[in-house]
Order: C-alpha cells, then structure tokens, then sequence
C-alpha cells in the first residue's frame, strides 16, 4: 500500500507467496503497531502543507487504538477503528515538530517529535501518512513492525537539477538507552544542525536515544547542476531497534526546475530479499528506473531475462537501471514490467511519476518478491485524497501469482467489483508473477486472492 503522486495515486498491492527464508509477518504492512519518524522538508511546506494519516483495518470488531507522540507515555489521542470505521488521524500543516520539524530540531536528539500507533490488544491495521501542498505530494505508509530492526541503508535515489532539493533521514527508537551510528556518507558532504545547514562535518554520527526519541538529518542539497548522490547507500546501525524513514522534499530526476517530493519508510537488512517486479507509472525511461542499492560486497545484477550481470555491485554502492528495460510497445508503457534479481541481499527504490513530467515524479522502496507476503490489502480508504483536502486520480498495481486465474483476484471499489480481463499483463526474465495496473479510482478499495 503505497504511494502519492500528483496528479495520479498509485498503491503497489504486495500479494506475493514463496517458501524462501521468512513467514509473512516480518514484511505485513499490517500490523499492531506502528512507528513514524519525522523528516525535514527543505523549507516550511515546499513538499508537504496539509497533511494526514488515514488507518484502516481488515477487523470487523472496533477496537482502540492509542497514539503517542515522542517520548511520552500517555496516549496523545484514542480513537476506535473497525472495517467499517477507517479513522483519518488530522496533523498541524508542515513543520508541525511531529511529522516534519523545522531548523531548530534538525540535527539534535528530540523528545517530542514523531508517532507512535498500538492497538489496546493486537489487532491489526494499517497507517499511511498522506500530503501535499498546490504542487506536490506524497505519501508514507508504515511497515509496522517489519520496519523495526538495527541495520539499515539510506536510500531513495540520486537527484539532479530542481530547485531547493535536501536529502533526509529519520529515526526513532524503541527501547531507552539506543545507540544509533551513521557513516559511509561521503566525506565531502555536511548535515543541517539547527540554523547552520552545514554545522556537522563529521564523517560518522554517533547518538543515543531513549524510547520514543527521534534524530533527523537533513543533507541541504540546494540546486544540484549536476547527479548528487552523495548520501546513498550509507549505514544507520543501532544497538537496539530502530525505525527509519527517508526521503527527498524535495527530489528531481531530471535537470531542470522540475520536482517533487519523495517519501517513504524501509525496513532492516536482514529482512530484505533479491528478486524485484518494478511496475511502470506514467513518466518516460528518464523518469521511470528502479535503483538498486548493494548490502554486500560483490552483488551481482541482473535484469528481465538477462544471464549476464548489468552491473555489480559493493556494499552502500547503488546502480540506477535504465527505463528502456521495462517491457512494453505501446505509447505510453503505463503498467509495463520490469524484473530484477541481485545475487545477494539488496535494497530496492523506484523512481515513478504520477504524468510524463519531471514534477510529477516520487520514488517508492519496493518489496522483494521472494518472501511470503499477505494475500490481501483490506483495505486502502479514500486512495484519490492526499491529506485532508487535496483530490486526485488514484490507481492501484498488483503483482500476483502467474498460477492464479484473474478471477481469483478480486479488486473492489467501495465494495464493486472490477474488471481485470485485459489487464493481465506478463513479466519478462520469469514466470512465476504476472501483473495488473488499474487506474482512474476513487474511493476504498480492496484487493484479495486466493494465492500470492
């Protein structure tokens, strides 16, 4: 369940199955509780103004979900959630100092900044953080539990021209006492510490947080002429487990003053996998590329069909797979697919766009396909908002089980069923997962079948 963009909303629904190393719990989106870490925009609302967090949950039963924020011990807010009663969770405009903080709490251990979700006794549900102002949006969804863990890789992907770009990087801890460092960045670069954009040069960080605290780092990447990179593929490691969020407000693909703001959450190295499905949005090959981002030594690439390895690949390095790989003859290639394997454990980002244009474009941290995963998404509420008020068109991408007939997989629209006759869609390089792209939605939808 992911992802915003303007002018389009599309949802990637993961309903892979596989026996290979871990049960599905350790990637479900679903979850009893949910960490959110703060970002840094590059300025007061340039990416994100309004904005909200809409829950949903599959539970027939209404249950209580309790909310903290930062470090503090009493809910902030108690709210009941069912199936039948999403809740939308409302949130100040931008650097609201929960979400998204301002100068003073960049680059400093803080206590009151960040969210927490639990439901009172273990049930299940979903959270996705949504926003926009009149020319951006984009959306976060927290991996729940899955995301919780103690080695991670910044990722994302490589920016270039645009205007007012930053890079950053938030983290929450779990438990007291967390010892969190940050390295492998390029020693050139500095990070945001209050009103000084370029305060901490070290070449490491070393912080320790209690339970409930947040660090967030901002990189002022300002208005690169050329590829900046400099940040990708660096370690975050902690003692103790931790949740991570990233993200670019804002990020450029292409040069020129074209943006838009990219976000997302990601989950621990020892839970990530090496075989991707990546599922064409709207933009052309320069805006549609998946990146690639390496966790060991010696990885080997490798796309669709191909024998021979693109490229390979040391550990914090990233190769960025040409566009031109995504399958597909008709003009646009909307919903076209591409398939990539590493022979090792890597991390996966995909550069997307909403429509053909440089300002609409985001990135996605996509899932592996060999792990099992849940068999449905119950279900996504009101996919055309983003935030409280912004409406756009909402679309939704399935990669499914090539062995399950189209109607085994059922995609409802506040509960009418859709068509997918035509829309099954092959992937070059294997046959074991075909693919779907629906777009043109509006409202709750849900997806279901009866395999991966």
């Amino acid at each position: 369940m992911k992802r915003l963009i303007k002018n389009y909303i599309l949802l990637r629904c993961c309903l892979f199955i596989s026996s290979f190393l871990v049960s599905f719990p350790l990637y479900a989106q679903l979850s009893d509780l949910h960490y959110l870490p703060p970002l840094k925009q590059a300025s007061n609302g340039i990416g994100i103004l309004t904005q909200a967090i809409y829950l949903s949950t599959p539970v027939t039963t209404a249950f209580t979900v309790n909310v903290y924020q930062g470090d503090n011990t009493t809910p902030v807010n108690t709210f009941s959630l069912s199936k039948s009663t999403p809740y939308v969770y409302s949130l100040a405009n931008g650097d609201n100092n929960i979400t998204f903080v301002n100068n003073d709490n960049t680059g400093v251990v803080i206590s009151g900044s960040g969210l927490r979700f639990e439901s009172a006794n273990g049930e299940k549900f979903y959270v996705n953080h949504r926003g926009a102002n009149a020319s951006q949006g984009s959306s976060l969804t927290s991996k729940g539990r899955a995301a919780l863990g103690k080695k991670f890789r910044w990722g994302g992907g490589p920016v270039i021209g645009g205007q007012s770009i930053n890079a950053t990087l938030g983290i929450m801890a779990t438990e007291d006492g967390t010892k969190v460092q940050i390295f492998g960045y390029d020693e050139s670069i500095a990070f945001r510490q209050g009103a000084n954009a370029v305060a901490i040069e070290d070449n490491s960080i070393s912080i320790t947080l209690n339970k409930g605290q947040s660090y967030v780092l901002e990189y002022n990447i300002g208005t690169p002429s050329v590829l900046n990179d400099k940040w990708l593929g660096a370690s975050i490691v902690s003692d103790k487990n931790i949740a991570v969020s990233l993200g670019n407000a804002l990020y450029s693909a292409i040069a020129g003053a074209s943006r838009d703001i990219a976000i997302d959450q990601i989950i621990p190295e020892n839970v990530l996998g090496n075989e991707y499905v990546f599922v064409r949005g709207y933009g052309g090959d320069n805006l549609e590329f998946p990146i690639i981002i390496a966790t060991q030594n010696g990885t080997d690439i490798f796309v669709n069909d191909g024998l021979t390895p693109i490229a390979t690949l040391d550990a914090g390095k990233y190769f960025k797979v040409p566009g031109s790989y995504y399958s597909g003859t008709d003009v646009t290639r909307k919903g076209e697919s591409m398939y990539v394997r590493a022979s090792k454990q890597v991390y996966a980002f995909q550069s997307t766009a909403g429509a053909n244009s440089g300002a609409n474009v985001d990135y996605n941290f996509i899932a592996p396909v060999n792990f099992l995963l849940n068999k449905e998404v119950d279900f996504i509420p009101s996919i055309e908002k983003v935030g409280p008020s912004n409406t756009i068109q909402g679309g939704i991408s399935i990669i499914s089980a090539a062995s399950t007939p189209d109607s085994d997989v059922i995609v409802k629209v506040n509960d009418v069923p859709q068509s997918l006759s035509g829309k099954r869609k092959s992937v070059n390089g294997t046959d074991l997962w075909v693919t779907y792209f629906l777009d043109g939605l509006s409202g709750n939808v849900s997806v279901t079948s009866t395999n991966s």
